[in-house]
């Protein structure tokens, strides 16, 4: 039971250590960092599945005091946020959940955890975050207007731009749960290779893309939301951000089945894997199109029809 506790106590130790250097390289090292930050929930991870819950939670409080008192606010703010996803997603591999449990689980611990620090930077610096990248995107079009101005060139584009950017301010819930899944996505996504050979555990993995299927009824919310925009709902209203945040989430849950009918298409038709991946990107450029794919598939079961 000693030599245990001991044991837990070296790996807790070492994986915050791993912790402090991978946040340290996202921190400062601008190309490199930028691959590193999607590996900070691992360390928690591993420990959760190496040593249980107790062990994890453990090694969090610890390296939340120790990055505190080295780095500060940053470290703090990293650690609450990987931290919460890295111990969720930890604990349902603890619990042998399915691949989609772990990624909705810990999508929802990410979301919290942005929420928290979106709201605490409010209340720590007096103002909201998204005023302040309002400001810079319209101080961005001001100096691209100028210029634009200056070369005889008209300026009608840019008072859509400023349309475009006034309505983008209400999207803030929308930006915080795509982010907290896509953070969620690609660290479910890395650690699984790194528990089959660290962790001496084999991580549940997703079902291929060409099968993912969303609920039918997500087609009937679509509908309604549609309506309400169409309707006019009064700029700035709760409704009218209600809606628009709605109809967003609901677009890219369609736009992803859209994807999986071509995954489908391609899989049917026997096309190198190298097909449906530049399709993917294509798609992104073609986004209505896919998402009217989506639709169909949601409305009339278009893979199964593909199939017979």
């Amino acid at each position: 039971m000693k030599n245990q506790t001991v044991k837990q106590l070296v790996e807790g130790a070492a994986l915050a250590a791993v912790f402090a250097v991978l946040f340290l390289i996202s921190t400062y090292v601008p190309l490199l960092g930028s691959i590193t930050l999607w590996t900070l929930p691992l360390p928690f991870i591993l420990m959760i599945v190496r040593n249980g819950p107790g062990s994890g939670f453990v090694m969090w409080g610890v390296t939340i005091v120790i990055g505190f008192l080295v780095a500060g606010i940053p470290s703090l703010i990293a650690t609450l946020t990987f931290g919460i996803g890295g111990l969720t997603a930890g604990y349902l591999y603890y619990l042998r959940k399915s691949a989609l449990a772990v990624l909705i689980g810990s999508s929802v611990a990410y979301v919290v955890s942005l929420v928290l620090v979106f709201v605490s930077s409010i209340l720590l610096i007096g103002q909201n975050p998204a005023d302040l990248a309002m400001e810079m995107l319209n101080q961005s079009i001001r100096q691209a207007e100028y210029f634009s101005n200056m070369l005889g060139q008209e300026s009608n584009q840019f008072e859509m731009l400023r349309e475009q950017i006034s309505v983008i301010r209400y999207l803030i819930p929308t930006a915080l749960v795509m982010l907290g899944v896509v953070i969620a996505l690609i660290s479910q996504l890395i650690s699984v290779p790194v528990l089959k050979r660290v962790g001496g555990f084999q991580p549940p993995v997703f079902k291929p893309i060409r099968e993912w299927a969303f609920p039918k009824s997500f087609l009937w919310y679509y509908l309604v939301v549609t309506i309400l925009m169409m309707v006019g709902l009064e700029e700035g209203s709760t409704a009218f951000v209600a809606a628009i945040n709605v109809y967003s989430i609901l677009n890219a849950l369609i736009f992803v089945q859209g994807l999986a009918v071509i995954y489908f298409f391609s899989h049917q038709r026997r096309w190198p894997i190298v097909v449906p991946i530049l399709l993917t990107f294509l798609g992104f450029a073609m986004t209505t199109f896919v998402v009217i794919i989506g639709i169909i598939d949601l409305g009339f079961e278009l893979r199964r029809r593909m199939k017979s």
